[in-house]
């Protein structure tokens, strides 16, 4: 969740200044500017006094009345850690063991548009808020990527809004918000915006707004899949401690390294089971808690963040909900239209508005041209339906390919190397045929050597002869986690199972003219752990198959 990004709420990082009259980025000589330490509950770092996270507010000087206030909280302020990424190259994947049957991109922020941006929202009566979370830049206290610690910092905060709980300036005097109308809005992407998630779950309070953009809704998703430990996209090996750590950048960070450790070891790289500790940090699960409007941004071609974890959420809530897809990676939405969105749910939630974006259909969609193309009421689109394709007909048979994907990717294996994969392919289409949804995966399959492998099924959109094809979404499983991705069950080498899993959600047009394909590979070399090559795996295609939801339903590939 690294690297330099332009977002709609450009969380500028604000240099500290001497005093509140000085300007800093983002503010004007008109502008208030002032440095606050808010008291947390906490003491993660075991030091004796309760942590500490810095605020940096900017607020108009002439205003009148009360501000409602828009908090842009990040981990990412200080200069990132170097942090040694543990190597996914294993001789072995380590479920295999006997105890496996027991069960950068937000940094840069958009600095040149902060000042824009800043002042836009002052000139409307809003404070404008920035957050160092817990264990990071200048606030005090230890990380734990996205666990208790990092939640309750956040609802610190918007409790000192609320007028409530303690806050010091950089001498230790108190400071009030005595200018808050106890009205918050809180947004970010990707990591700046999952942490307006995690105060969302704690329940009703001054938040009444949350704009997350590429946010992490479960961290289990994130760095697991069904059982297997699985990477965000372009961060081979990275994990709950490898984050914590890179995010660790405040004043004497020696002092967390019991918490540090300790999330080393409660991780679990081995089985790859959902726990205790993946179940706090799944604010999918805790959706109910939320009190906030909730407008949620999620790119479907994200393959750091996947698609998976913005819809979820938009499907778990009950509340007020508004989901924004877009064509597009890592990041943000970048039409107007979603600009002007964001100023007027904020407007609605927090100043009281009455600008319509609550009757709005709920649902946008935005292409690659930065182009709204659709408005709807749901997600998937109204009339998607599930169809279900078997992989093959005829007698059954077993098809083998052995596991090579140590050294080859998705993308080589998809254009060859029929060994070291299964292609199975339906005949062409004769029109448009749209997929709207989350599609699934039902083999019989067997490991036919080991007692534990990976699994990936690649959903593929074959273009006519010599135009090449195109990965449309994936999907991956660990065979030991059929029955439950919270449970590991032994694997008996040659032995089938009956495993069905979920592909990443995605909405795709396949053309006229295209193949509509599924590929099943073992090791996925941008994803999963890569053991040695030589995992051999079988499948049955007469008893397996593929469930897409199309739009239209069987109807629409005829």
């Amino acid at each position: 969740m690294r690297g330099a990004m332009v977002t709609v709420m450009a969380s500028a990082v604000i240099g500290v200044p001497a005093a509140p009259a000085v300007a800093g980025p983002g503010e004007t000589a008109a502008d208030i500017v002032e440095d606050v330490w808010v008291e947390t509950p906490l003491d993660s770092d075991g030091d004796g006094v309760r942590d500490r996270v810095h605020l940096t507010v900017t607020r108009p000087a002439a205003s009148l009345g009360k501000l409602g206030s828009i908090v842009l909280p990040t981990p990412y302020a200080g200069p990132g850690a170097d942090v040694p990424y543990p190597s996914v190259d294993v001789d072995r994947l380590p479920q295999e063991t006997p105890a496996a049957g027991l069960a950068d991109l937000m940094r840069g922020r958009g600095r040149s548009k902060a000042a824009t941006v800043f002042k836009h929202y002052t000139n409307r009566r809003y404070a404008v808020i920035t957050v160092d979370s817990l264990g990071t830049n200048l606030s005090t206290g230890c990380p734990d990527t996205g666990g208790r610690d990092e939640t309750a910092a956040m609802r610190a905060v918007v409790d000192w809004l609320d007028l409530k709980g303690r806050a010091y300036d950089s001498a230790g005097r108190p400071v009030t918000a005595s200018w808050s109308a106890r009205r918050v809005a809180m947004t970010g992407v990707s990591y700046d915006g999952t942490l307006p998630i995690m105060a969302a779950i704690t329940g009703r309070s001054a938040l009444k707004a949350i704009v997350p953009m590429s946010a992490v809704t479960s961290w289990y998703d994130y760095y697991r899949a069904n059982g297997l430990v699985v990477a965000p996209g372009g961060w081979q090996g990275e994990d709950l401690d490898v984050m914590s750590r890179y995010i660790l950048t405040r004043v004497n960070p020696e002092v967390c390294e019991a918490a540090m450790e300790r999330l080393t070891r409660i991780q679990d790289r081995v089985t790859g089971d959902y726990s205790r500790v993946w179940a706090e940090r799944d604010y999918t699960a805790q959706a109910g808690r939320i009190r906030a409007g909730v407008f949620l941004a999620q790119g479907l071609e994200d393959w750091n963040v996947k698609p998976q974890q913005g819809i979820q959420l938009w499907q778990a809530l009950r509340g007020d909900r508004k989901l924004w897809l877009y064509e597009g990676g890592h990041g943000s939405p970048r039409s107007q239209e979603f600009s002007d969105a964001v100023d007027r749910w904020i407007d609605h939630y927090v100043h009281g508005v009455d600008n319509g974006i609550d009757r709005e259909p709920p649902v946008t969609l935005e292409d690659a041209r930065s182009v709204v193309v659709e408005r709807t009421t749901a997600w998937p689109v109204p009339g998607t339906r599930t169809v279900k394709l078997p992989l093959a007909t005829g007698a059954a048979r077993a098809d083998t390919f052995t596991d090579s994907g140590r050294t080859l990717t998705a993308e080589q294996l998809v254009a060859g190397h029929a060994e070291n994969r299964l292609d199975y392919r339906w005949p062409v289409l004769t029109r448009d045929v749209r997929l709207s949804g989350t599609p699934y995966v039902s083999l019989k399959v067997s490991v036919d050597n080991r007692t534990a492998a990976n699994l990936t099924a690649l959903l593929v959109d074959h273009g006519p002869a010599g135009t090449g094809s195109q990965i449309v979404t994936r999907g991956w499983i660990d065979p030991q986690n059929r029955v439950s991705r919270s449970r590991s069950l032994p694997v008996v080498p040659g032995k089938a199972y009956g495993i069905r899993w979920n592909l990443q959600p995605e909405d795709h047009v396949f053309r006229a003219g295209h193949r509509i394909g599924v590929v099943i590979v073992s090791t996925d070399y941008d994803y999963t752990l890569r053991p040695l090559p030589g995992t051999r795996l079988s499948v049955d295609p007469t008893a397996s198959r593929v469930e897409l939801p199309i739009v239209g339903g069987r109807e629409a590939l005829r």
